[in-house]
């Protein structure tokens, strides 16, 4: 199996082939899921890239983020550009791009991010279709899921994380941190608030912050699942830290890699301590508390402040950092032993440089060759009458709602109580054992909210995209269209300035409480109700939906006073999530009454709707 590693700097990249990786996965500065990790700029990929294949290690180029529409042409110059260098292959999420690379650059082999959520066999039979060669499963999968998966389907390889970093949510569905400041993980701006204080009806602490994964003890039984690659996360870490955590899968025996606590999450069975509520989950070895620590001259000591995340990183003996603001008893870490040689990786690094000479590159495509992709597929359509739609969970509501126009979001609390006449909206996450529940459903048509729901759905039936089935450009929606879909929502966390720009058929949600984060992770005894940002003061309701924990923001999403802007630039449906609302006739008829004259009332907010999604 292929060890691939991460390489947020130059530093972690030679790092990693040292350490015996067979591949790196590498960002620039623009287009990737860690945008705040040090990255490299062109040069440094065209010499490191060359550097790796005389040593027969691979390099995958992530732009794995998703894209707005007017950013896709400095993503595809930029891809044309990063094409000359000899990448192996690119890992993408947004799949107006990846419809890009298919068509454009048919030399590069396609790997769908685990931002792209394919948690079943159906989502990796409908990822091969689109072309892509490699697929990143979702962390949250058991050993028997991933069998399951593997075996369904030889047309694609499959990667699975075994180290590093886990995500409270489920990746590609976490609106956590873009509700929190309008930074968006899906757009590689994760500002990780699942990472800080928060205060339930029964809890205090870090009630989101899991332990780090670590499968290094299931080596053998991950020989015979048929995955592919292991993936290493950490391109925001130490090249130290990847140096620790690759020679760990190389050499198959157990080391301290200087990261958080540790934890098979939920791939042997669930970890009942995978979140330790009452500990901060910091990088590094607890070395004492502020003052007093252990370290030795030379060694990197990080001084943590856990109610504002606050950190100072310093070389204990050798540097002198500002500690003020610091108290007594704040933890202290070690992140870096003095023993580790940084300053040979440089000097390496300077030679590797001088010896570098650049060649000749293939030609990439023309400039907006690609744009013929979305050319005249949605003629501008004459006027229509405006059209609301509904979203409801609750079959109480059928008795206050008029017949037409109803979207039904089914999941497992739910799925005897179908209404004869309604469209069916699937839930972003399905289990592979859930797969048959869902297959059974018949219905005239279908919200769509990810891309293994293309293999659950009847071929013919009516298909709208979800506001989870992104199409944050005319790309994506080209690539959707292809699949069937008629109509797009527009997702939760997009901008006014985005959905603007967007001409094919719109559907913008007026009103709702959004859910913001889907997790495997917590259980029925996690009941934390409202929780409590310590912080910021945002409050959150937490409850479970099947098996899975579902956070939704406390103060509802409304943009009536928005509808007219939109109608005039071409929108003209809407929908009003009633979804997570108890059944109330004088509240729907308040909510009408005020989509009816474009005003808003209450305690609402708009999202990133006006501040703009970063």
């Amino acid at each position: 199996m292929e060890i691939l590693a991460p390489a947020g700097s130059k530093e972690s990249f030679l790092a990693a082939i040292k350490a015996g990786a067979d591949s790196v996965y590498v960002g620039l500065k623009e287009f990737n899921a860690r945008q705040s990790a040090p990255n490299l700029d062109y040069h440094d990929l065209a010499v490191l890239t060359d550097y790796a294949h005389s040593r027969k290690v691979k390099v995958y180029f992530v732009l794995n983020i998703l894209i707005k529409h007017d950013e896709m042409n400095d993503a595809v110059r930029l891809l044309s550009r990063v094409s000359k260098t000899g990448v192996d292959a690119v890992i993408v999420q947004d799949l107006g791009l990846a419809r890009i690379v298919k068509d454009y650059f048919p030399g590069l082999r396609l790997h769908a991010s685990t931002q792209l959520a394919c948690h079943n066999s159906s989502g990796a039979k409908a990822l091969a279709g689109l072309g892509f060669r490699r697929v990143v499963l979702a962390r949250e999968l058991t050993l028997s899921e991933i069998r399951l998966i593997t075996a369904s389907s030889k047309s694609i390889e499959y990667e699975i994380f075994v180290h590093g970093a886990l995500c409270f949510s489920i990746s590609g569905m976490c609106l956590f941190s873009s509700l929190m400041s309008g930074n968006s993980g899906n757009r590689g701006r994760c500002a990780q608030p699942c990472r800080r204080l928060w205060r339930g009806k029964k809890n205090a602490g870090y009630l989101f912050s899991p332990k780090d994964l670590e499968l290094i003890d299931h080596l053998e039984k991950l020989g015979r699942t048929g995955v592919s690659s292991l993936k290493i996360e950490g391109r925001m870490r130490s090249s130290e830290y990847v140096f620790r955590a690759v020679s760990q899968y190389k050499t198959g025996r157990k080391t301290e890699d200087l990261g958080r606590r540790k934890t098979a999450c939920l791939f042997s069975g669930r970890d009942e301590k995978l979140f330790e509520p009452e500990k901060e989950q910091c990088l590094g070895v607890k070395i004492g508390e502020f003052p007093h620590f252990k370290a030795r001259a030379g060694d990197r000591v990080r001084v943590v402040d856990p109610k504002t995340d606050r950190s100072c990183v310093f070389k204990y003996g050798v540097e002198k950092p500002d500690l003020t603001g610091f108290k007594k008893g704040d933890p202290v870490y070690l992140s870096g032993s003095r023993d580790f040689e940084g300053d040979s990786l440089a000097k390496e690094l300077d030679a590797i440089y001088a010896a570098y000479r650049s060649k000749a590159s293939p030609a990439g495509i023309p400039a907006n060759q690609y744009t013929s992709l979305v050319a005249r597929v949605w003629p501008k359509p004459a006027p229509q009458k405006e059209r609301l739609w509904f979203r409801i969970k609750d079959p109480a509501w059928l008795e206050l709602l008029p017949p037409e126009n109803l979207i039904f979001a089914v999941d497992q609390t739910n799925l005897r109580h179908l209404p004869a006449a309604a469209t069916v909206e699937l839930p972003p996450f399905i289990a592979e054992r859930e797969l048959g529940d869902y297959r059974r459903i018949r219905a005239d048509g279908y919200v769509l909210n990810n891309i293994s729901h293309f293999g659950i759905v009847p071929a013919s039936a009516a298909k709208i995209a979800g506001p989870f089935l992104y199409a944050w450009n005319a790309y994506a929606a080209r690539a959707l269209k292809d699949l069937g879909v008629e109509k797009f929502f527009a997702s939760w966390e997009d901008d006014s300035s985005n959905i603007q720009r967007l001409k094919f058929p719109l559907i913008v949600t007026l009103f709702g409480r959004p859910v913001i984060a889907r997790s495997r992770m917590l259980t029925r005894e996690h009941d934390y109700g409202t929780v409590r940002s310590e912080e910021t003061g945002v409050e959150l309701d937490q409850s479970m939906e099947g098996e899975l924990s579902v956070l939704v923001g406390k103060i509802p999403v409304m943009l009536f006073d928005a509808k007219e802007r939109l109608k005039s630039a071409g929108v003209n449906e809407f929908c009003v999530d009633l979804s997570r609302i108890k059944p109330d006739g004088r509240f729907l008829a308040e909510l009408l009454a005020a989509c009816e004259n474009g005003r808003n009332f209450g305690n609402s907010c708009a999202f990133n709707f006006r501040r703009g999604v970063k």
